[in-house]
């Protein structure tokens, strides 16, 4: 093995069963707490080791990439090579390319996010809606309950009518109908995305689940199409369709309900990018509504 970094011993062994013996390891996590994935390279080339901080998130991995990515196409996600419930470790091969954050170039960027458009739908159609509908509650049930804990964990960076926005928008959830359902990524947005400049692919489904299909454009409705609405218009041309209203409404309320988890958990973990999104999204949504 050429590099100083090396998978815990139970892990290690288990790997090695699985792509022989391994040539070089390398620390590879997610920009966010917990996060334990490795590159490994062996003789059969580059894999990714992933390690879920829970069951239920080793759970639903496995699951998206047994059930929906295969309706992705060959290169547009990574494939599950192996799993371990034991470890709650997964084996996924390598896809080519750099988060698409790191695009420069507004063309390149739009036709990226044409693609994304596209991942999502299948990702989305993967599970019927009518097989969605009893689990999708759970979305709607958990942006609820948990949002008067992350109201009083955001403290000072709420104010009082900031509060009684966030709970009257969230309150209107369970008012929209049923929504179209399916199944989710969970967390949709650029980092998850990886493009080479020609290919797009969707990485990272560890909380992918059947919900409401319009929660998935949360992230991105909270982050980057208030600064680029031409992003926003080329994910919806490569998705097939426009949301509709009673979407567009739910989309205000879930992103009420994000703005609070992050101005609960920004502040918490010095997270600056977390806070800045939940504070910005605060102050569109008071705009919004004073019009």
């Amino acid at each position: 093995m050429t590099d100083s970094t090396r998978l815990p011993a139970p892990l290690a062994s288990w790997v090695e069963t699985v792509l022989g013996p391994l040539k070089a390891v390398q620390d590879a996590p997610h920009p966010r707490e917990n996060s334990q994935v490795w590159k490994v390279t062996g003789r059969t080339g580059d894999h990714y080791v992933k390690v879920a901080p829970k069951a239920v998130l080793y759970t639903r991995e496995t699951r998206a990439y047994r059930e929906a990515v295969p309706h992705l196409g060959h290169g547009n996600a990574p494939a599950l090579k192996d799993s371990s419930a034991d470890l709650l470790a997964l084996i996924l091969t390598a896809v080519d390319g750099e988060p698409l954050k790191q695009e420069e170039s507004p063309a390149r960027r739009r036709a990226a996010h044409r693609q994304a458009g596209q991942l999502l739908r299948r990702i989305h159609e993967a599970l019927p809606g009518h097989q969605a509908q009893d689990e999708a509650a759970h979305v709607v049930e958990s942006a609820q309950s948990g949002l008067d804990m992350h109201i009083a964990e955001a403290g000072d960076h709420l104010s009082t009518a900031e509060s009684d926005m966030l709970r009257h928008l969230v309150s209107t959830l369970p008012n929209f109908g049923p929504l179209p359902t399916g199944r989710l990524h969970g967390d949709f947005r650029e980092r998850n995305l990886l493009w080479n400049g020609r290919r797009c692919a969707l990485i990272d489904f560890e909380r992918s689940e059947p919900g409401p299909l319009v929660s998935d454009f949360t992230r991105l409705a909270t982050s980057l199409w208030p600064d680029h609405p031409e992003l926003r218009a080329a994910l919806f041309e490569g998705y097939g369709r426009s949301l509709s209203d009673a979407e567009e409404c739910a989309l205000a309320a879930f992103a009420a309900a994000d703005a609070a988890s992050a101005l609960a958990y920004g502040p918490r973990y010095n997270e600056a990018l977390a806070t800045a999104r939940g504070r910005a999204t605060v102050e569109r949504l008071m705009q919004e509504g004073s019009r």
